[in-house]
């Protein structure tokens, strides 16, 4: 749904007024909405998609952290309905905190796996898996449940000892402290702790980025050092730049004739296939 804004009633109308009045046919045929974890929960969501035709997609991770009134085997009946009145099949989502976790922010975050499957999952659903070991943690399910015959081999073990830290790409230890702009249910600033500021290498790390192209740049330039030491020309401590497009084709024989037959200067703007060419070409 989007931020509180202070004013959540506000909010939600004027959600209500711009899909109602801006959005096209096409968008609302593919527009769902989700319980999320901070700002809108089942409660906030059922009251306007049964108004305006809009399926809820449910986050059980997301009910646990910011629960609605109701638990989640009264909540399914009710978010089916949004699904059967469009001819849908249901779509949620299942994750799981990692271990450890006792902050809010902290809470948000996704673990290695999923233990289990929910009690309350309907017989009819696509279930999204998400989880930081991606498809292992799908085969997990489907060997744990008997639902997908699995080849064991391409199985790999879980980690033994799963922290708070992401199993995503690394960075520098250097690391860019990344700030939130999410507020709370209240409208109140969400504070990260020392843990959660910390950057994961990904976009907007700009620290790890300039690492990255200051160690590249150094590689090149002692490849480019050994390789005249060992041919006894002068040292060079400038990185070898690589050849464009226009020199590598330069290069090829085969292609001489082709550059020859380009037209170069203001007839070339001009030229086109089986068009005579002017007096101007003639001179040239």
């Amino acid at each position: 749904m989007g931020g509180v804004y202070g004013d959540k009633p506000s909010s939600l109308a004027r959600f209500k007024e711009n899909y109602t009045t801006r959005v096209s046919e096409n968008v609302k045929k593919r527009l769902v909405l989700e319980n999320d974890e901070i700002c809108y929960n089942v409660d906030d969501l059922l009251p306007v998609c049964n108004e305006l035709n809009i399926p809820i997609i449910f986050d059980y991770h997301h009910d646990w952290i910011n629960p609605s009134s109701e638990p989640p085997s009264v909540l399914i009946p009710k978010i089916a309905e949004t699904w059967e009145r469009r001819g849908i099949r249901m779509k949620q989502h299942l994750s799981e905190p990692r271990p450890g976790a006792v902050s809010v922010m902290e809470r948000r975050a996704h673990a290695d796996r999923c233990k289990a499957l929910p009690p309350d999952l309907p017989d009819d659903v696509d279930l999204m898996i998400e989880a930081k070991d991606k498809e292992q943690a799908v085969f997990e399910l489907y060997r744990i449940y008997n639902l997908e015959e699995v080849i064991h081999e391409n199985l790999r073990p879980a980690d033994p000892n799963p922290s708070m830290h992401t199993k995503g790409r690394k960075s520098s230890l250097k690391k860019k402290i990344k700030e939130t702009g999410d507020v709370d249910s209240d409208g109140e600033p969400v504070v990260l702790t020392d843990v959660e500021k910390e950057g994961d290498g990904l976009a907007g790390d700009e620290s790890a980025v300039k690492q990255n192209l200051r160690d590249s740049t150094r590689e090149d330039c002692e490849t480019a050092v050994n390789a005249d030491k060992k041919s006894g020309k002068k040292a060079s401590t400038t990185p070898r730049r690589k050849k464009n497009a226009n020199e590598e084709l330069k290069a090829s024989p085969e292609a001489e004739v082709a550059i020859e037959n380009v037209p170069i200067g203001p007839e070339a703007e001009t030229s086109k296939p089986g068009r005579k060419k002017g007096k101007s070409a003639k001179k040239q």
